[in-house]
């Protein structure tokens, strides 16, 4: 913690204190009734009725509307209706002042006064929440009604955290085993471990064959994230083995978590592809997670792209996998349509709004991850790093495993490459090598890595690194498999530069084979590179490959090449060089501005705008300072936006910094988050 934020809370801490030291001197001053309204006053919490207060103290109505008159003019209470206190510091002192085991009873009478009077589930819920465990099925229901409100207005933490109560009032019995899978589904959303638990213990308990079948799915699923290797894949198989034959869309769908798992985490295929799997049947949820999977399995084969388009389109169809799939199976689909180039157009916006709808953490963690992957491909560096950054930290909060931390890591280190910055690649690196590097996410980040070694001037190391990869799958498509790449660098930088060639021209081949315009036209433009004078032809062809694509970065280093060559007409050769400088500075590709400056100076045409890359604000940093200026304090922001304090923080202070946030952006400090309140939000 920093000095100043300690220095805070010790502020904070001793003002509580001293509030609370006046406040309950105020009210042994007071006549009558006012202390003992006061107290049933703090317990219903603001917006409470006259009336209510009134039952609850214990009191007429008349007698109660004293008291409250009482407290208005020494400052406890507003003199207003629906009855509200001065400020939470002073409802919290006069609520403290009970003891607790009088706290629960009085929240217990308060529930069934708001039952009594219509009150909405939420609001009895809140006060359930509080009250003594006494086993009673009826509080059960009402806290399961208000959970399955909470949840359909996004507050998912909100849902769980009164799931968790209900549980703790059911010790046993058939309800306990409904409230085990509520609270199972819903967990999945904001906690890969505890789902697991809770899931786990609703499938032991459940007879109910088609039940039993969708908790199934959801526990293989969720086990993808938050277990550890080989586990979601065994468990799926097993429970596919028992499945009757009438559920043959819950058998797709455990098959498909069964092949896609075993990939994920790294397992040899026959551990979970021992059998050609069959096609998908029918148009449900399991059919499509099957296609999404072959579409995968198609892609890294890397021969029929028509095929995992395909596959990949009726996955996503009527974007259905949503309701069901937190973020995997639509996910895998969106990927393979992304290194099919195959345009999502405003996937990842919608699929975004879908998670925050939900409340789903792990949903707007996918989407992060995997968008970030997106704009990185689109040459958009700021946006990507902003994406996987967040994703970062959305996979910490979620608590799963850590499989999706070399993921986001590997695309960093590629981000960072791609502008030109080695010495922050290499920090990312570091820091990824003290993390997880488990299954596909860890092959990608050894290739990072290896790609940064060679930059580095490493490339003896880089090729080791290359050799020590493992690979229980082959991956043939380069698309999805950086190893000639990189090895064609390495090489190249050790003198062998007729290996390196001939690696590129297999890796061109493979492209063409595949047909996707963007990858084709970086591996082109790399063959230009280490052919040197002979390659003159490939780099033109990789500028007019990429020219019609949104690779943006690829085609202006592209272009940079091309302009570089002395075979090319000065005229020519100075238009290639300003259009690549103007994306470099558009897009922050800093080593790509130099050589693109260079490239003019030679030309005798050098840059004379004085334009500089200048980073602009990115949506989410937007969006971060525009909610601060509504008045929302850095936790309420970073609750909202699925992001932890500390992000939120450095967004806001980088903000005022540079002199971006505008004219006067005030940034508050969270109100004090009532401890009492089910409904409170995120705390990350």
């Amino acid at each position: 913690m920093r000095p100043d934020a300690a220095h805070a809370d010790v502020v904070v801490a001793v003002g509580s204190r001293a509030v609370s030291s006046m406040v309950l001197m105020r009210l042994r001053r007071l006549p009558g009734a006012a202390a003992d309204v006061a107290r049933a006053a703090a317990v219903l919490g603001d917006g409470a009725s006259l009336p209510t207060v009134a039952a609850l103290a214990g009191l007429p109505e008349a007698e109660t509307a004293i008291g409250l008159a009482s407290l208005a003019r020494c400052e406890i209470v507003k003199d207003e209706q629906p009855m509200a206190f001065v400020h939470p510091l002073v409802r919290d002192a006069v609520y403290r002042d009970l003891p607790a085991a009088e706290r629960a009873l009085r929240h217990e009478r308060a529930a069934q006064l708001l039952r009594t009077a219509g009150a909405s589930d939420e609001q009895v819920a809140a006060h359930l929440l509080l009250a003594p465990t006494r086993g009673d099925p009826a509080t059960v229901e009402v806290l399961r009604r208000a959970a399955r409100t909470a949840a359909e207005r996004g507050a998912s933490d909100s849902a769980v955290t009164l799931l968790r109560r209900a549980l703790d009032e059911l010790p046993a019995g058939k309800l306990r085993c409904a409230v085990l899978t509520q609270l199972g589904m819903t967990e999945s959303l904001i906690d890969g471990a505890a789902s697991t638990e809770h899931l786990l213990q609703a499938y032991a308990l459940t007879e109910q064959p088609r039940a039993r079948a969708t908790i199934a799915v959801a526990i293989a699923r969720t086990e993808v994230f938050a277990s550890p290797p080989g586990v979601a894949s065994a468990f799926a198989r097993e429970a596919a083995r028992t499945l009757p034959p009438e559920l043959g869309d819950h058998r797709q769908a455990l098959l498909a978590i069964e092949r896609t798992g075993g990939y994920m985490h790294g397992l040899e295929r026959e551990v979970w592809g021992r059998t050609e799997p069959p096609a998908p049947d029918g148009t449900g949820p399991g059919a499509q997670m099957l296609a999404a999977t072959l579409s995968f399995e198609a892609t890294i084969d890397g021969v029929d792209r028509a095929r995992a388009i395909a596959l990949a389109r009726f996955a996503l169809d009527g974007d259905r996998l949503w309701k069901v799939d937190n973020g995997l199976f639509w996910v895998v689909a969106a990927n393979v349509r992304m290194l099919s180039d195959d345009d999502l157009g405003d996937f990842w916006a919608r699929a975004r709004t879908e998670a925050h709808a939900r409340g789903s953490l792990f949903m707007v963690m996918s989407v992060s991850l995997w968008e970030g992957y997106w704009h990185w491909r689109r040459g958009e560096l700021d946006q990507a790093l902003e994406c996987l950054t967040a994703a970062l930290d959305q996979d910490r909060m979620w608590g799963g495993s850590g499989i999706g931390e070399p993921y986001t890591r590997s695309f960093q280190i590629g981000c960072h490459l791609d502008r030109g910055d080695v010495a922050t690649a290499r920090r990312v690196a570091d820091a990824a090598l003290r993390g997880p590097a488990l299954g596909e996410g860890g092959r990608l980040l050894r290739h990072a890595i290896a790609r940064l070694l060679a930059v580095e001037g490493r490339p003896a190391e880089a090729l080791a690194l290359l050799d020590d990869i493992p690979m229980p799958v082959p991956v043939r498509n380069p698309v999805w498999n950086p190893w000639l790449t990189t090895a064609a660098i390495s090489l190249d930088r050790l003198g062998r530069t007729d290996e390196a060639v001939a690696l590129m021209q297999e890796e061109v081949d493979r492209l063409r084979r595949w047909g996707a315009p963007t990858y084709l036209g970086t591996a082109l433009c790399r063959l230009g590179e280490l052919r040197g004078p002979d390659g003159l032809d490939e780099v033109r062809e990789a500028v007019e490959v990429l020219t019609p694509t949104y690779a943006a970065v690829e085609l202006a280093r592209a272009r940079c090449m091309l302009g570089l060559r002395p075979q090319v007409a000065d005229d020519e050769a100075v238009d290639l060089l300003r259009a690549a400088l103007e994306t470099a500075l558009d897009r922050g590709a800093l080593g790509l501005q130099r050589r693109a400056r260079k490239g003019l100076a030679l030309r005798g045409r050098p840059d004379e705008s004085g334009r500089d890359a200048q980073r602009c604000p990115t949506t989410t940093e937007r969006r971060i300072v525009e909610l601060a200026a509504t008045g929302l304090g850095v936790r309420d922001v970073a609750q909202r936006l699925f992001l932890t304090p500390g992000t939120v923080q450095a967004v806001l202070e980088s903000a005022s910094a540079d002199g971006w946030s505008g004219n006067g952006l005030k940034l508050s400090s969270s109100a004090p988050v009532d401890p009492r309140s089910p409904v409170t939000g995120r705390t990350p």
